[in-house]
């Protein structure tokens, strides 16, 4: 349940995301001299407007996947260049959140009753990534493209994934998952 309403908070994200794209294309327009550069910048403009739709969607069909794939234990193919590329992408959120992904991890590997690690995690901001990185690899944009729109994407979707964490974190610790440090203190406690 949790991570279905983390899920749609990610879509809310990605809408944030193209209510601001169109303004952010438009500072790199003016912000960049090389016409080639500005005309690669208009055309990705119009190629993410008329394929809104199909990136959302196919962006969070992936995310739901990776998160059901997470719950049953299966594997998943893994494309080695885009997930370096995903943790390159998410490793300043990452490193920002890393305490409260940590509580996450530990909380959600508490509550599955399974060893969990913290990039895995289905939210993690490396999984959000890859999502993103392959559902724009899905809809063919190039390398280049996907260079200009991951800047936007981290500023408009990954570092707004506190509030995300914070209620995820706080729903867990409600149902009583609880982090190593906490099930040591309760241990403690209890002795």
């Amino acid at each position: 349940a949790l991570l279905c309403e983390a899920t749609d908070d990610l879509a809310k994200l990605m809408d944030g995301f193209y209510n601001n794209i169109e303004d952010g294309l438009f500072e790199l327009v003016y912000a960049n001299d090389d016409a080639n550069q500005q005309e690669h910048v208009v055309g990705l403009m119009r190629e993410l407007r008329v394929r809104r739709e199909q990136l959302v969607g196919t962006f969070i069909k992936r995310v739901q996947r990776g998160a059901e794939d997470w719950i049953a234990q299966a594997a998943t193919p893994e494309y080695l260049e885009e997930q370096l590329y995903a943790e390159k992408i998410a490793s300043r959120c990452s490193g920002h959140f890393r305490f409260l992904l940590q509580s996450i991890t530990e909380r959600m590997a508490h509550a599955a009753s399974r060893d969990a690690d913290r990039d895995s995690l289905p939210v993690s901001p490396e999984q959000i990534s890859y999502h993103f990185v392959m559902s724009c690899r899905n809809l063919e944009f190039d390398r280049d493209s996907v260079d200009i729109v991951q800047n936007l994407f981290h500023r408009f979707v990954l570092d707004r994934l506190g509030t995300i964490y914070g209620a995820i974190n706080q729903k867990l610790l409600a149902a009583g998952c609880l982090t190593a440090r906490e099930l040591e203190g309760a241990t403690a406690s209890i002795a």
